[in-house]
């Protein structure tokens, strides 16, 4: 009868179904690969408020309005 009233134990590693412990380094590689890409992604935003005004002067000279024609004679 004390048999129903004890708390049952932790299970230990070995007794863990190896597709949860799969399953769980799958997750973290996951959230690695995402924090990965939000840090490079940040590096990127960053580097474009550095570089953004030069191209932004630049623009004309990299191909201008799509109202120019270039064509001779017209």
């Amino acid at each position: 009868m004390t048999a129903l009233f004890k708390t049952p134990k932790m299970p230990t590693p070995q007794q863990v179904a190896p597709q949860v412990t799969e399953a769980q380094e799958r997750q973290e590689e996951r959230l690695q690969a995402q924090e990965d890409l939000q840090k490079r992604q940040m590096a990127a935003r960053q580097r474009a408020r550095r570089r953004g005004g030069s191209r932004q002067l630049l623009a004309s000279v990299r191909g201008g309005s799509a109202d120019e024609k270039t064509t001779l004679g017209v």
